[in-house]
């Protein structure tokens, strides 16, 4: 797979954080810190994913970095979290049901899952600054005058646009696609993004 890298790249794995970084934490990266029963579902994340971004994500608040959410991370929180429970259920049951059938015919599980993502959004506030975001027209222009030179989907658009925008050029993310964005750093432990950036001399070493 050709992967542009035009970022700025930093090993999670490797790296110290110091307390005069901020972060923008990618939604994967929230989801394998605060919800424990990701490794539960039939599309388990990898083991690294589980390890690697917690530990890092610890290892800011410890050195009292700035961390930062938006509310794309909670409407995609609560996306993944109501499929994996409903994956693990489906599983457990060993029945097909689909997203609406979970939502509208079990309220015992959907009561669990409001109450899930409601503790999981607490526990991101708690550790974390929410960024204002206005997607007004002219955020969606802006990112659309982003979007041809950039590889990336319109949820991760909207994210780096956010990023550009509020100044935080520090991202925490296993998603490959940020690093087709230039003016931004990712840090991550995804080891295809490492070996292309070490190859480009994007790899930096802090």
């Amino acid at each position: 797979m050709a992967l542009p890298i035009r970022a700025q790249i930093v090993d999670i794995r490797s790296d110290s954080p110091k307390d005069t970084d901020c972060f923008l934490v990618d939604t994967n990266a929230w989801y394998w810190l605060y919800y424990s029963r990701a490794s539960q579902t039939p599309c388990a994340p990898q083991s690294y994913q589980l390890t690697h971004y917690p530990s890092y994500i610890q290892r800011t608040i410890k050195v009292k970095a700035s961390l930062y959410c938006c509310a794309l991370n909670f409407s995609e929180l609560a996306h993944n979290i109501e499929k994996a429970e409903r994956e693990i259920y489906a599983d457990i049951a060993n029945k097909t049901i689909n997203s609406k059938e979970f939502r509208h015919c079990y309220p015992n599980q959907r009561r669990k899952i409001v109450a899930a993502i409601k503790d999981i959004w607490e526990d991101v506030l708690s550790v974390s600054s929410m960024l204002d975001i206005d997607l007004n027209a002219s955020f969606i222009n802006s990112a659309l005058s982003l979007f041809p030179s950039v590889e990336v989907d319109g949820y991760d658009l909207f994210m780096a646009e956010t990023a550009l925008q509020q100044s935080i050029a520090q991202i925490i993310t296993d998603d490959g696609d940020y690093a087709s964005v230039p003016g931004i750093t990712i840090f991550t432990a995804n080891e295809q993004v490492i070996q292309k950036a070490q190859a480009s001399g994007k790899l930096l070493h802090r």
